[in-house]
């Protein structure tokens, strides 16, 4: 269950993937009232209503938003309940921008600690260690931790865009890449600070991009950020690229030097483990999961942003230490985040609750 299952987001890709993986050994079906990703096997209503009225309908809940209807059916539900916890933004990064955001994330959150005390023998799995912490009252030995499902190494199969990868590779300028939407969490301040000082300290011979789209609605922040780039003389300096398609992303990744992460919140931050996986290094804000996330040997500091301009130097200039940050990368995405482990995990949480997957 979830409200909407896009094609192309953390979410949407954990919800296909669990579910072909129950269709090996069971009958799996997704309800949604959006399905965008068309690889899911979905469910109507009416048959979804009928199907939890069995004892021995299994319903997994992703909980990454407020939905008033969805707990409505929970409320329904005969069988077991398993909560998968994506985490929901800390409303006061909207309360400034967007009310509407801002009511929606408070209630999403509220929605959270509700679940557990309407739902006592549920089962939760948290994406990381940082999502579990919020799960105040869940009985620990009802707890587990499973990141999120990914595609990444079905991108094998695709070719990267080579007019994009030429275009950086030929630009002659230090590429430092950042993906995610343009909203208040992401820390754009931070990557906007970083790059004013690493154009005043060393030299302005540096391309930011923004692979991300936009949020119309919160335009006041957009404004903002806007309003900061021409503040710091940094136009040329800097290219939001917004929503791309695999083989430009695959571009981005492989043609840049640095990915730059500054972001106040994330609940487990797929991009760093995209970036891994394709051999970039990182300069990570160790706030929120990322820290978790990006495990051993990367580069993860505190909020002096003239920390990060140094790195960003030294990467630049030290294709030997270059190489270590990408090696041990690839090895935590290997040893942690590939199918084969997730689904191991998966598996190994479920089978301690007695679920046979």
């Amino acid at each position: 269950m979830h409200e909407m299952v896009s094609k192309h987001d953390a979410v949407g890709n954990d919800i296909e993937l669990i579910g072909k993986m129950l269709e090996k050994n069971h009958e799996s079906y997704v309800f949604t009232y959006l399905g965008l990703n068309k690889n899911v096997n979905y469910i109507d209503e009416e048959t979804f209503d009928l199907m939890i009225e069995d004892e021995n309908t299994v319903v997994i809940y992703h909980h990454s938003i407020y939905w008033e209807k969805g707990y409505e059916k929970l409320k329904k539900v005969k069988g077991k309940i398993i909560f998968k916890y994506h985490n929901i933004t800390p409303p006061e990064f909207f309360e400034s921008y967007n009310l509407k955001l801002f009511r929606l994330c408070k209630k999403g959150r509220a929605q959270t600690l509700q679940f557990i005390k309407d739902f006592p023998d549920a089962y939760w799995l948290a994406d990381s260690e940082y999502n579990a912490s919020e799960l105040i009252g869940a009985p620990k030995e009802r707890v587990g931790i499973c990141a999120p499902f990914n595609k990444l190494e079905k991108w094998n199969d695709t070719e990267a865009d080579q007019d994009i990868v030429n275009e950086i590779k030929n630009s002659g300028k230090i590429n430092v890449l950042f993906v995610g939407r343009v909203v208040p969490n992401k820390g754009h301040k931070m990557l906007l600070e970083i790059l004013r000082i690493f154009c005043s300290c060393y030299d302005k011979n540096i391309k930011l991009r923004i692979v991300g789209k936009f949020d119309l609605s919160i335009e006041n922040y957009n404004n903002i950020v806007q309003q900061t780039i021409k503040d710091y003389e940094l136009e040329n300096n800097i290219e939001f690229i917004g929503e791309v398609t695999d083989e430009s992303l695959k571009a981005y990744y492989t043609a840049s030097d640095v990915m730059l992460i500054c972001s106040d919140h994330e609940g487990y931050c797929v991009p760093v483990i995209e970036a891994q996986y394709f051999g970039l290094p990182i300069i990570a804000l160790g706030k929120c999961a990322v820290t978790e996330t990006i495990g051993k040997d990367q580069l993860v500091f505190d909020t002096d942003e003239y920390r990060y301009a140094a790195a960003i130097k030294m990467i630049s200039e030290n294709e030997e230490y270059k190489e270590y940050l990408r090696e041990k990368g690839m090895e935590n995405f290997k040893n942690r985040f590939s199918y084969e482990k997730i689904e191991e995990c998966f598996k190994k949480e479920l089978s301690g609750w007695n679920f046979q997957v």
